[in-house]
């Protein structure tokens, strides 16, 4: 396993793996996500501790290197108000339906989470939630998560 640490202005993005996958990654990237963006002065509390408990709960499914890229693509693609930019992460898992399946109800939950709750897409967000914690592979995880948003007062 390789490591690579890339600064671009200020920002330190740190990426772990093979060689392949790291430029695979990087060459999944266009130019509009490396655009700078500056969103630490108005991040709620609650985002961090969220972000070490997804990566805590992705680890046995994706390995330390990859839970820690998805939960800092998720939180790249909530600065730059766009979640198209995670498609990358699911090319890499593309032949494995199991894994591609739990990308979505982790990016499904993230969107619940951090896209307010006047959000319009928030019952079909909800909807993908409730079917995934059916899924006998993805159930288990999408219930965790499940657990956490109750907990916080986020889902009824």
């Amino acid at each position: 396993m390789q490591t690579v640490t890339i600064t671009n202005n200020g920002n330190t993005v740190t990426l772990n793996g093979s060689y392949t996958e790291i430029a695979n990654f990087l060459l999944g990237l266009s130019e509009a996500t490396v655009q700078p963006t500056a969103v630490a002065n108005n991040e709620p509390a609650e985002l961090a501790p969220f972000n070490a408990f997804l990566t805590v709960e992705l680890t046995p499914y994706f390995g330390a290197s990859g839970a820690s890229m998805i939960v800092t693509n998720l939180k790249r693609c909530r600065a730059i108000g766009d979640f198209r930019y995670f498609i990358p992460v699911y090319k890499m898992v593309q032949n494995d339906l199991q894994k591609r399946q739990l990308l979505k109800v982790v990016s499904a939950v993230y969107r619940y989470k951090f896209g307010g709750h006047r959000n319009p897409e928030q019952y079909s967000l909800r909807s993908e939630i409730k079917y995934a914690k059916a899924c006998d592979e993805c159930g288990k995880l999408a219930q965790v998560l499940v657990d956490r948003l109750i907990a916080e007062g986020l889902w009824k």
